[in-house]
């Protein structure tokens, strides 16, 4: 008896145990890295994911990392989060600064799992990822050094020699009548890119086409076709020592902007070479093609060969043919206007001002324009205008410093009445004196004298009395004689100078008018 129920109590465990175990929900935790290699300095991002079999109820987490290696700049390293029933995974992300190189770990520890039925999950512990961590220097000695094309050709014909990656320099020849190609390579490393292939227009002579193939690290390498184009008949001269091929199709040279026709000239034997023509300058242009294939138009005159260059101001052109007549005061000399020199002449008082041809494009006519070097601005050259200035303005500081003479002597004038009324309180108690004995002699003449003095006395008080009005009326005479002085001189100045004054505005007068006329 004792045995069977042992018996069934140990089936009853194991049944138990197993339905159990058939019933327990399963966590699963994985981690991502934005990159498996970081540079020091930049960031990095970790991405944890916790999903189950069952819907989940809470969580309870915790993060650990190399903090020697790392620093924390988002996320929450330990948190104990409940959930509503809904969800079966949930998302943490996590970023890090990389401090210092080396191997640094990430460690996401789960403490405690919980369903949404209030069961243990089974699964608890650690997940972990590692990320590397570098310097610039040696990111940069990781890159790809490889600069090489694996393939090279041109459709429809085939360069000389055949291609090899080590190989740069290679050469096609064709007919008269191609106006272009196209060129097509691979290259041999995905992380390099390249430069130069498609299609390429193409010109009498010598085409020069460059491939140029940039390595991870930053290194090129440059793979040259020298492609040449037959030309009939071609007409070679030489410029400064080089020679160049005149062009003879017209599609390939470009017509100027200013009022130029397009022609045919002759040169040497050749005839029907297309150029074009100014007729208000007398100016012809034809193209000519250097070594390398570049084109230009050249002023052409008497089998002489010069650049020809134009650069716009508003409505006037600007053109590189020479000079006719140059004014007194300028010496021949070079400026650059944007990325070009060109000849022009200098003034030797300004070194802002220089002299060049223009051409106003809506009347087509030419004429001598002073470039502001400093200002970048032109305007038409006057020389008569331009001396007629000078003359006034010379003569302007010549007024200038008569103003100047003028100024100092009313200054002095001012000074000399300042230290004259400081001087009046003097005369004043003079005048003060006098007038007290005046008073006197009438208050003497008041009092009644003795019978006895008046006779004795009679003749000593008229004699005293005669002397003192004598010397007043004097002292008066005196003071009307300074006064009608200074006033007659202080009239003198006024009259001078207002007179001095109509004369500077006459002269800043004739200024501004001729300043209206040069600007216009």
């Amino acid at each position: 008896m004792k045995y069977i129920r042992r018996t069934v109590y140990i089936i009853a465990i194991i049944i138990a145990a197993v339905v159990l175990k058939v019933h327990a929900a399963s966590l699963k935790v994985s981690i991502s890295a934005s990159s498996s290699r970081v540079v020091v300095g930049n960031t990095i991002t970790y991405t944890v994911t916790v999903s189950s079999s069952e819907l989940l109820g809470s969580l309870r987490y915790g993060v650990t990392y190399d903090t020697n290696k790392l620093s924390l700049e988002s996320g929450t390293l330990n948190a104990a989060p409940v959930f509503d029933g809904s969800k079966k995974s949930v998302t943490y992300t996590f970023k890090f600064r990389a401090k210092s190189s080396g191997t640094a770990y990430f460690n996401f520890n789960i403490y405690e799992a919980i369903d949404w039925n209030f069961n243990n999950f089974s699964y608890t512990g650690t997940t972990s990822k590692n990320v590397t961590i570098i310097t610039q220097a040696q990111l940069e000695a990781s890159y790809s050094k490889n600069n090489n094309l694996s393939s090279l050709k041109v459709d429809g014909f085939n360069i000389s020699p055949a291609f090899n990656k080590n190989t740069t320099q290679y050469a096609l020849i064709l007919e008269n009548d191609v106006r272009s190609i196209n060129i097509s390579g691979s290259k041999e490393d995905g992380t390099s890119s390249v430069e130069g292939l498609g299609k390429h227009d193409l010109v009498e002579g010598v085409n020069k086409i460059n491939i140029k193939v940039t390595a991870q690290n930053g290194s090129s390498k440059t793979y040259t076709i020298d492609v040449t184009v037959k030309e009939l008949t071609p007409i070679v001269v030489k410029v400064d020592d080089e020679e160049y091929n005149v062009v003879r199709k017209k599609e390939l040279i470009e017509k100027p902007n200013t009022n130029f026709d397009e022609t045919a000239i002759k040169i040497g034997e050749e005839e029907d070479i297309p150029a074009f023509f100014n007729k208000a300058t007398d100016t012809t242009l034809v193209g000519l093609k250097d070594s390398e294939g570049n084109i230009e138009l050249y002023q052409y005159k008497n089998d002489n060969y010069t650049i020809y260059k134009e650069y716009s101001f508003d409505s006037i052109i600007i053109t590189t043919t020479a000079l006719k007549n140059i004014p007194e005061g300028y010496v021949k000399s070079t400026i650059k206007i944007g990325e070009e020199e060109l000849v022009a002449y200098k003034s030797e008082t300004n070194n802002d001002f220089y002299l060049i041809n223009g051409i106003n494009i809506a009347s087509g006519e030419e004429n001598l324009y002073q470039y502001n070097k400093k200002e970048n601005t032109i305007q038409l050259f006057n020389q008569e205008l331009l001396d007629k200035i000078d003359s006034l303005e010379s003569k302007n500081n010549k007024y200038t410093y008569v103003i100047i003479g003028l100024g100092a002597l009313l200054i002095i004038t001012y000074i000399v009445l300042l230290i004259s009324s400081i001087k009046k309180p003097k005369k004043k108690k003079k005048e003060k004196a006098e007038k007290e004995d005046i008073e006197e002699v009438k208050e003497e003449e008041k009092q009644e004298p003795s019978i006895q003095d008046a006779f004795i006395e009679e003749d000593e008080i008229k004699e005293d009395k005669t002397e003192k009005i004598e010397n007043i009326k004097e002292v008066e005479i005196k003071e009307k004689k300074k006064k009608t002085t200074k006033k007659k001189k202080n009239e003198s100045f006024g009259e001078e100078l207002e007179h001095f004054i109509e004369k500077d505005d006459k002269i800043k007068e004739d200024i501004s008018n001729s300043s209206k006329k040069k600007k216009k």
